[in-house]
């Protein structure tokens, strides 16, 4: 019986041994799957690139950009009984609009030889050089299911935002053209209407510059939406869409100050060209391009810099 208990008190510690060691070999059986992982080579996916590796990842995708600008464009219209002959009667409409009121109410027309087409050219032309800024204050929230779920430069939405206006707009920069010389047939149709055509480069390259700083600007602090809605109005105005700048030969600053709006610059050239039939002086070529690139360089890298944080924007 002793013996027994002698035994039993023996192998007791033995199963309690058994017991404590049989976790240890479960935990080292876990252990021996594991495997370790070199994480040098791996890098966050929402983090910002040097600005040249930035600008060669956003033009390796410049076939997506252009298709998917050319997808959304011409749009207008597809809903409606017209269809896209809205492209041409909504500029219309909105000149009508406007020649009533400053021409027939306000009596602006007074001593113009071609109010019209003077009017015209300023109502569509200046909505291409605002549109940066109507457009800007939607980039990016109205993107955000596209930017959160997939990886490349956000910059190409705005970039392939700017070709789709090119595309829309350009039968409304044609439907100008045409509109104001028929209030002229009298003095003909000049070659200088194809120098409009790099202009209307340039007023979509300064529209660029504008919708990557407001885009960016909006994107972080909503309120400012308000402020560039006042901006773009206040343009209509200062820059020179329904009346000539010699009704101000008595006040220089204000003079001073619509000629330092690149806006006016792009207007005014464009009358040059297709009323008045002569090519702008080279100061008006090198301050409207100095604009257009400076402004979209200066916009592009203020774009850049906010990369990584679009992907989180609420």
């Amino acid at each position: 019986m002793e013996s027994q208990l002698n035994n039993d008190s023996d192998s007791a510690p033995e199963r309690t041994n058994a017991k404590q060691e049989k976790p240890k070999r479960v935990k080292d059986a876990s252990f021996r799957n594991l495997e370790l992982v070199d994480d040098s080579q791996l890098y966050n996916l929402r983090s910002r690139d040097n600005l040249a590796s930035y600008t060669r990842r956003l033009f390796d995708r410049r076939h997506f950009i252009s298709a998917y600008a050319r997808s959304k464009s011409l749009s207008r219209g597809r809903n409606m009984f017209l269809g896209r002959a809205w492209l041409i009667l909504q500029p219309i409409l909105d000149v009508a609009v406007y020649a009533f009121i400053f021409g027939y109410v306000l009596h602006v027309s007074r001593g113009m030889d071609n109010f019209i087409g003077f009017l015209t050219i300023g109502v569509i032309y200046l909505k291409f050089a605002t549109g940066g800024l109507s457009a800007g204050i939607s980039i990016i929230r109205g993107s955000k299911g596209l930017i959160s779920s997939f990886n490349f430069p956000t910059a190409a939405v705005p970039i392939s935002t700017t070709i789709k206006q090119m595309i829309d707009h350009a039968i409304p920069a044609m439907v100008a053209i045409v509109g104001a010389l028929l209030f002229q047939l009298d003095k003909g149709i000049s070659w200088t209407i194809i120098l409009v055509v790099p202009l209307y480069f340039l007023i979509h390259c300064f529209s660029l510059g504008c919708m990557f700083i407001v885009g960016r600007a909006t994107a972080f602090i909503p309120d400012l939406k308000s402020v560039v809605g006042i901006i773009n109005r206040g343009l209509f105005f200062i820059s020179g869409v329904f009346f000539d700048l010699s009704k101000f030969d008595k006040n220089p600053h204000i003079q001073a100050i619509m000629q330092a709006n690149p806006i006016y610059q792009f207007l005014t050239a464009v009358r040059q060209l297709v009323l008045d039939g002569e090519v702008p002086p080279l100061g008006t070529w090198l301050y409207i391009a100095a604009w257009s690139f400076g402004l979209l360089i200066i916009g592009y890298f203020y774009f850049w810099q906010a990369e990584e944080r679009y992907a989180v924007v609420k």
